[in-house]
């Protein structure tokens, strides 16, 4: 739909598919960050189960990266469509920032992670497909630092996503102001 006040079909498509995988992540990486859970994974997914959830974690991370950044670009090339009616001040001011840091983490989180993991050193598969180069020599303390800190800004994703969201059914169910229908029209 092209009336003015709907996203790009582009916009909308990596959107929802941004907020799919990070649905996925955010709870993945909890599982993955204690080791304490390898046995019920395991029990669950079968033999190797956890291996493979982490590696499924690290290789979404990528691509998360890489959609993020086709993201930043489609919001370049294409015009970000006025709200009808307008926003209040507090509420403009509030879904920018929400936006703004959503899109920060989004990027700093997988390279933080990819960082991390490089450190360790571990493998950095991308489904399967082949190995992403690592971006940093073996230095294992640092690899703990940098994925504590990359754990606790995935969670800082998941407590703004679920903002995010609340806000986006506030104004779908009850403002009714037409600002959800501009993301999924």
């Amino acid at each position: 739909m092209d009336d003015g006040f709907h996203y790009h079909w582009l916009q909308r498509l990596l959107h929802w598919t941004i907020a799919l995988l990070v649905i996925f992540m955010v709870p993945a990486g909890l599982v993955i960050a204690d080791f304490s859970n390898k046995a019920a994974v395991e029990g669950l997914l079968g033999p190797a189960g956890f291996d493979t959830l982490y590696a499924l974690h690290k290789s979404t991370g990528f691509a998360v990266l890489a959609l993020m950044i086709l993201r930043i670009a489609a919001r370049l090339a294409f015009a970000k469509p006025p709200y009808y009616p307008p926003l209040t001040d507090f509420e403009r001011i509030a879904s920018s920032s929400v936006h703004g840091i959503l899109y920060l983490l989004l990027l700093v989180v997988p390279v933080l992670g990819w960082l991390g993991v490089s450190a360790y050193p571990a493998p950095l598969p991308f489904y399967g497909l082949f190995e992403m180069p690592a971006i940093s020599g073996p230095d294992q303390p640092f690899a703990e630092s940098v994925l504590g800190v990359h754990g606790v800004l995935g969670i800082a994703i998941g407590v703004l996503a679920c903002i995010h969201i609340l806000a986006a059914l506030y104004h779908g169910l009850l403002k009714r102001d037409g600002v959800l229908g501009r993301m999924i029209g």
